[in-house]
Protein backbone atom coordinates (compact mmCIF):
# COMPACT_ATOMS: atom_id res chain seq x y z
CA UNK A 1 0.00 0.00 0.00
CA UNK A 2 2.81 2.41 0.87
CA UNK A 3 4.59 1.62 -2.40
CA UNK A 4 1.47 2.45 -4.41
CA UNK A 5 0.82 5.60 -2.38
CA UNK A 6 4.30 6.88 -3.23
CA UNK A 7 4.73 5.41 -6.70
CA UNK A 8 1.45 6.52 -8.31
CA UNK A 9 1.90 10.25 -7.52
CA UNK A 10 5.49 10.11 -8.82
CA UNK A 11 4.29 8.44 -12.02
CA UNK A 12 1.55 11.05 -12.46
CA UNK A 13 4.08 13.88 -12.02
CA UNK A 14 6.33 12.32 -14.66
CA UNK A 15 3.39 11.96 -17.01
CA UNK A 16 2.47 15.61 -16.46
CA UNK A 17 6.04 16.80 -17.09
CA UNK A 18 6.55 14.60 -20.16
CA UNK A 19 9.57 15.33 -22.35
CA UNK A 20 13.01 14.50 -21.01
CA UNK A 21 11.94 13.81 -17.41
CA UNK A 22 9.60 11.08 -18.63
CA UNK A 23 12.16 9.80 -21.13
CA UNK A 24 14.80 9.66 -18.40
CA UNK A 25 12.46 7.75 -16.11
CA UNK A 26 11.54 5.41 -18.96
CA UNK A 27 15.24 4.72 -19.57
CA UNK A 28 15.72 3.88 -15.89
CA UNK A 29 12.64 1.66 -15.81
CA UNK A 30 13.84 -0.18 -18.92
CA UNK A 31 17.31 -0.76 -17.46
CA UNK A 32 15.83 -2.10 -14.22
CA UNK A 33 13.51 -4.42 -16.15
CA UNK A 34 16.46 -5.72 -18.16
CA UNK A 35 18.44 -6.53 -15.00
CA UNK A 36 15.34 -8.15 -13.47
CA UNK A 37 15.14 -10.32 -16.59
CA UNK A 38 18.82 -11.19 -16.12
CA UNK A 39 18.12 -12.40 -12.58
CA UNK A 40 15.25 -14.55 -13.83
CA UNK A 41 17.33 -16.07 -16.64
CA UNK A 42 20.12 -16.69 -14.13
CA UNK A 43 17.68 -18.61 -11.90
CA UNK A 44 17.22 -21.01 -14.82
CA UNK A 45 20.97 -20.96 -15.58
CA UNK A 46 20.27 -19.45 -18.99
CA UNK A 47 22.84 -17.07 -20.54
CA UNK A 48 21.83 -13.44 -20.96
CA UNK A 49 23.86 -10.31 -21.74
CA UNK A 50 22.36 -7.52 -19.67
CA UNK A 51 24.73 -4.73 -20.70
CA UNK A 52 24.15 -5.42 -24.37
CA UNK A 53 20.40 -5.43 -23.73
CA UNK A 54 20.52 -2.09 -21.90
CA UNK A 55 22.51 -0.61 -24.78
CA UNK A 56 19.89 -1.92 -27.21
CA UNK A 57 16.82 -0.59 -25.40
CA UNK A 58 18.50 2.77 -24.84
CA UNK A 59 19.54 2.95 -28.51
CA UNK A 60 15.91 2.58 -29.57
CA UNK A 61 14.76 5.13 -27.00
CA UNK A 62 17.45 7.56 -28.17
CA UNK A 63 16.29 7.24 -31.77
CA UNK A 64 12.77 8.07 -30.68
CA UNK A 65 13.91 11.06 -28.60
CA UNK A 66 16.09 12.46 -31.39
CA UNK A 67 13.51 11.79 -34.13
CA UNK A 68 15.83 9.36 -35.89
CA UNK A 69 14.60 6.29 -37.81
CA UNK A 70 13.90 3.55 -35.27
CA UNK A 71 15.55 0.99 -37.51
CA UNK A 72 18.94 2.56 -36.68
CA UNK A 73 18.48 1.71 -33.00
CA UNK A 74 17.27 -1.79 -33.81
CA UNK A 75 20.23 -2.44 -36.12
CA UNK A 76 22.74 -0.95 -33.67
CA UNK A 77 21.62 -3.31 -30.93
CA UNK A 78 21.50 -6.27 -33.30
CA UNK A 79 25.06 -5.62 -34.50
CA UNK A 80 26.34 -5.37 -30.91
CA UNK A 81 24.66 -8.65 -29.91
CA UNK A 82 25.73 -10.54 -33.03
CA UNK A 83 29.35 -9.40 -32.86
CA UNK A 84 29.70 -9.41 -29.06
CA UNK A 85 27.84 -12.63 -28.30
CA UNK A 86 27.87 -14.79 -31.40
CA UNK A 87 31.14 -13.85 -33.15
CA UNK A 88 33.34 -13.04 -30.15
CA UNK A 89 31.59 -15.30 -27.65
CA UNK A 90 33.95 -17.81 -26.10
CA UNK A 91 31.34 -20.32 -25.01
CA UNK A 92 28.87 -22.38 -26.99
CA UNK A 93 26.05 -20.94 -24.89
CA UNK A 94 26.74 -17.47 -26.31
CA UNK A 95 24.33 -18.16 -29.16
CA UNK A 96 21.57 -18.98 -26.68
CA UNK A 97 22.47 -15.78 -24.83
CA UNK A 98 22.12 -13.83 -28.07
CA UNK A 99 18.59 -15.18 -28.48
CA UNK A 100 17.49 -14.38 -24.92
CA UNK A 101 19.07 -10.92 -25.17
CA UNK A 102 17.37 -10.18 -28.50
CA UNK A 103 13.95 -11.28 -27.31
CA UNK A 104 14.17 -9.36 -24.03
CA UNK A 105 15.51 -6.18 -25.65
CA UNK A 106 12.78 -6.05 -28.27
CA UNK A 107 10.03 -7.03 -25.83
CA UNK A 108 10.97 -4.35 -23.31
CA UNK A 109 12.52 -1.73 -25.57
CA UNK A 110 10.12 -1.73 -28.50
CA UNK A 111 6.95 -1.97 -26.44
CA UNK A 112 7.69 0.26 -23.45
CA UNK A 113 8.86 3.16 -25.64
CA UNK A 114 5.21 3.60 -26.64
CA UNK A 115 4.72 5.19 -23.21
CA UNK A 116 6.67 8.26 -24.32
CA UNK A 117 5.15 8.06 -27.80
CA UNK A 118 1.65 8.18 -26.31
CA UNK A 119 2.61 11.11 -24.09
CA UNK A 120 4.00 12.99 -27.10
CA UNK A 121 0.60 13.04 -28.80
CA UNK A 122 -1.59 16.16 -28.48
CA UNK A 123 -3.48 15.93 -25.16
CA UNK A 124 -0.93 13.28 -24.23
CA UNK A 125 -1.32 13.81 -20.49
CA UNK A 126 -4.99 12.85 -20.62
CA UNK A 127 -4.32 9.91 -22.93
CA UNK A 128 -1.62 8.40 -20.71
CA UNK A 129 -3.61 8.98 -17.52
CA UNK A 130 -6.64 7.33 -19.13
CA UNK A 131 -4.46 4.43 -20.24
CA UNK A 132 -3.15 3.78 -16.74
CA UNK A 133 -6.62 4.27 -15.25
CA UNK A 134 -7.88 1.46 -17.49
CA UNK A 135 -4.96 -0.79 -16.51
CA UNK A 136 -5.44 -0.11 -12.81
CA UNK A 137 -9.22 -0.52 -12.82
CA UNK A 138 -8.82 -3.83 -14.66
CA UNK A 139 -6.38 -5.12 -12.04
CA UNK A 140 -8.37 -3.82 -9.07
CA UNK A 141 -11.76 -5.07 -10.20
CA UNK A 142 -10.36 -8.41 -11.34
CA UNK A 143 -9.00 -8.87 -7.82
CA UNK A 144 -12.17 -7.86 -5.99
CA UNK A 145 -14.60 -9.67 -8.28
CA UNK A 146 -12.39 -12.74 -8.30
CA UNK A 147 -12.18 -12.79 -4.51
CA UNK A 148 -15.94 -12.43 -4.15
CA UNK A 149 -17.36 -14.43 -7.05
CA UNK A 150 -14.43 -16.38 -8.49
CA UNK A 151 -15.23 -20.03 -9.02
CA UNK A 152 -13.70 -21.07 -12.33
CA UNK A 153 -9.93 -20.90 -12.80
CA UNK A 154 -8.70 -19.02 -15.86
CA UNK A 155 -5.37 -20.79 -16.43
CA UNK A 156 -4.44 -22.66 -13.29
CA UNK A 157 -1.17 -23.95 -14.79
CA UNK A 158 0.02 -20.34 -15.26
CA UNK A 159 -1.68 -18.26 -12.57
CA UNK A 160 -3.63 -20.29 -9.99
CA UNK A 161 -5.26 -17.21 -8.43
CA UNK A 162 -6.89 -15.84 -11.60
CA UNK A 163 -10.50 -16.75 -12.34
CA UNK A 164 -12.78 -16.25 -15.31
CA UNK A 165 -15.18 -14.27 -13.13
CA UNK A 166 -12.45 -11.93 -11.93
CA UNK A 167 -11.02 -11.48 -15.41
CA UNK A 168 -14.40 -10.70 -16.95
CA UNK A 169 -15.16 -8.33 -14.08
CA UNK A 170 -11.93 -6.46 -14.72
CA UNK A 171 -12.48 -6.27 -18.48
CA UNK A 172 -16.09 -5.15 -18.12
CA UNK A 173 -15.05 -2.47 -15.61
CA UNK A 174 -12.45 -1.13 -18.06
CA UNK A 175 -15.04 -1.04 -20.85
CA UNK A 176 -17.41 0.95 -18.62
CA UNK A 177 -14.71 3.34 -17.39
CA UNK A 178 -13.49 3.84 -20.96
CA UNK A 179 -17.00 4.69 -22.14
CA UNK A 180 -17.81 6.98 -19.23
CA UNK A 181 -14.48 8.79 -19.41
CA UNK A 182 -14.33 9.02 -23.22
CA UNK A 183 -15.14 12.73 -23.26
CA UNK A 184 -12.01 13.43 -21.20
CA UNK A 185 -9.88 12.33 -24.15
CA UNK A 186 -12.18 13.88 -26.78
CA UNK A 187 -13.56 10.51 -27.85
CA UNK A 188 -17.03 9.09 -28.38
CA UNK A 189 -18.32 6.68 -25.77
CA UNK A 190 -17.95 3.58 -27.95
CA UNK A 191 -14.38 4.61 -28.86
CA UNK A 192 -13.54 4.87 -25.17
CA UNK A 193 -15.13 1.49 -24.52
CA UNK A 194 -13.15 -0.05 -27.37
CA UNK A 195 -9.97 1.40 -25.88
CA UNK A 196 -10.92 -0.04 -22.49
CA UNK A 197 -11.64 -3.46 -24.01
CA UNK A 198 -8.34 -3.66 -25.88
CA UNK A 199 -6.19 -2.32 -23.05
CA UNK A 200 -7.75 -4.63 -20.46
CA UNK A 201 -7.62 -7.79 -22.59
CA UNK A 202 -4.02 -7.19 -23.69
CA UNK A 203 -3.15 -6.31 -20.11
CA UNK A 204 -4.41 -9.70 -18.97
CA UNK A 205 -2.45 -11.42 -21.76
CA UNK A 206 0.71 -9.53 -20.83
CA UNK A 207 0.31 -10.46 -17.18
CA UNK A 208 -0.18 -14.12 -18.08
CA UNK A 209 2.90 -14.03 -20.30
CA UNK A 210 5.09 -12.83 -17.47
CA UNK A 211 3.49 -15.32 -15.06
CA UNK A 212 4.27 -18.12 -17.49
CA UNK A 213 7.87 -16.95 -17.77
CA UNK A 214 8.27 -16.71 -13.99
CA UNK A 215 6.94 -20.24 -13.58
CA UNK A 216 9.34 -21.44 -16.26
CA UNK A 217 12.40 -19.99 -14.54
CA UNK A 218 11.07 -20.82 -11.07
CA UNK A 219 10.75 -17.39 -9.41
CA UNK A 220 7.84 -15.74 -7.62
CA UNK A 221 8.58 -12.11 -8.53
CA UNK A 222 10.72 -10.44 -11.19
CA UNK A 223 12.52 -8.52 -8.43
CA UNK A 224 12.20 -6.96 -4.99
CA UNK A 225 12.71 -3.27 -5.68
CA UNK A 226 9.07 -2.49 -4.78
CA UNK A 227 8.25 -3.82 -1.29
CA UNK A 228 5.09 -5.89 -1.43
CA UNK A 229 4.79 -5.47 -5.20
CA UNK A 230 7.77 -7.38 -6.60
CA UNK A 231 9.80 -5.78 -9.36
CA UNK A 232 9.33 -3.09 -11.99
CA UNK A 233 8.55 -5.75 -14.59
CA UNK A 234 5.82 -7.10 -12.32
CA UNK A 235 4.22 -3.64 -12.20
CA UNK A 236 4.42 -2.92 -15.91
CA UNK A 237 3.79 -6.38 -17.39
CA UNK A 238 0.15 -5.45 -18.01
CA UNK A 239 1.15 -2.38 -20.01
CA UNK A 240 3.75 -3.72 -22.45
CA UNK A 241 1.39 -5.26 -25.00
CA UNK A 242 -1.36 -2.71 -24.36
CA UNK A 243 0.73 0.43 -24.97
CA UNK A 244 1.24 0.01 -28.76
CA UNK A 245 -2.41 -1.01 -29.12
CA UNK A 246 -3.58 2.15 -27.35
CA UNK A 247 -1.21 4.33 -29.37
CA UNK A 248 -2.23 3.04 -32.79
CA UNK A 249 -5.93 2.83 -31.92
CA UNK A 250 -6.02 6.43 -30.76
CA UNK A 251 -4.02 7.59 -33.78
CA UNK A 252 -6.22 5.56 -36.12
CA UNK A 253 -9.39 7.01 -34.64
CA UNK A 254 -7.96 10.51 -34.88
CA UNK A 255 -8.01 10.90 -31.07
CA UNK A 256 -4.80 12.67 -30.15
Amino acid sequence: MTTAAVGIPILLVLIYLGGWPLRGATAIFEAVMVYEAEQMFRAKKMPFFARMSVFWVWAMLACQALNLPLVWGILAGLVVVVIGAVVLGREASSFEGALTTTWTSLYIGLLFMFLTALRALPHGVRLVVMFFALVWVTDAMAYFVGRRFGRHKLMIHISPSKTWEGTLGGVLSAVIVGGVGASLIHALWFQGSLLGLGVSVLGVVGDLMESQFKRYVGVKDSGGILPGHGGILDRFDSTLLALPFAYYLLKGLGIS
